[in-house]
């Protein structure tokens, strides 16, 4: 397997979606794009758990891709 700079990157991009997640998850609070600011889970439990869920498979199929299918 060859590092690459994309390869660096995807990885890279992953860990940033992980550590967003993990932050809303810390402060149960997620970013609204429509207020432009964070808003608590209780405001839309539905996006707050899509962030939640659908961040985290993303995250760790940014990171576990590279290793698997290079």
């Amino acid at each position: 397997m060859d590092i690459t700079p994309i390869l660096i990157l995807r990885i890279a991009l992953g860990l940033g979606v992980l550590v967003y997640v993990g932050n809303c998850w810390t402060n149960q609070k997620y970013w609204s794009r429509k207020h432009f600011d964070w808003k608590p889970k209780e405001y839309w439990p539905e996006v707050f758990w899509l962030n939640i869920i659908g961040g985290t498979l993303i995250g760790i199929w940014l990171i576990a891709a590279q290793f698997l299918f290079s």
